[in-house]
């Protein structure tokens, strides 16, 4: 089922070139649209960054401390860790014309601002949207996410295992009164909380109204 594109994406633009990465400093999710929405997980691999701690010394030599700056050079190579990372997961990106990039704090918009420097580079057209997020989504919210992008949506729901069904009739075409035995166990089916959650979350974004 087609529905209405996310603000910002090109209608013309086919589904497959559409992609949505959810990066921060330890890993990456890309989401990509191939008949459904396949996701790819990458590990970042750069550990955290450790502030430098000095070995503060003080005398009549030193009135005010010093001492060799320990850990010097950790935030260079935290740098370049990161750029390498950044580089991989833009590499797996370069086939794309929309891309979507949300995350928390800095590292999705460092990413996307080198999306957009790479992007200048090329004769090929690249658009760029960037949306901040307190957490990371679900793989079924990401999912949901990237229908919303690229106008994919998923068709409403019309029957379920407990909705009733049409009033009975009597010969002249009046709906006939229930009767006890006629009412069904009406129910709605069990389901973990987490699980539940996930899918009226991917419901609501399946629908025209956008919910992000």
């Amino acid at each position: 089922m087609t529905g209405s594109r996310a603000p910002g994406v090109d209608p013309s633009i086919s589904p497959e070139d559409v992609g949505l990465v959810w990066i921060d400093a330890r890993h990456a999710v890309i989401v990509r649209w191939d008949d459904e929405p396949v996701l790819e997980w990458i590990e970042s691999g750069v550990p955290p960054q450790r502030k430098a701690v000095g070995s503060v010394r003080r005398g009549p030599a030193r009135p005010s401390g010093g001492g060799r700056v320990g850990g010097h050079g950790t935030e260079g190579r935290h740098r370049e860790q990161m750029n390498r990372y950044f580089s991989e997961v833009a590499d797996r990106l370069a086939d794309l014309d929309h891309v979507e990039v949300i995350g928390r704090g800095q590292p999705h918009e460092q990413f996307a601002s080198l999306l957009g420097r790479l992007a200048d580079k090329t004769p090929d057209p690249l658009t760029v949207t960037t949306e901040s997020l307190d957490r990371r989504p679900s793989e079924r919210q990401l999912a949901a996410r990237l229908r919303r992008l690229t106008g994919q949506s998923l068709p409403r729901r019309t029957t379920g295992p407990y909705r009733p069904e049409p009033p009975a009739t009597e010969a002249s075409g009046r709906v006939r009164p229930p009767r006890p035995e006629d009412l069904p166990n009406q129910k709605p089916r069990h389901l973990p909380d987490r699980e539940a959650i996930d899918e009226e979350v991917e419901m609501l974004l399946a629908g025209d109204e956008p919910m992000w």
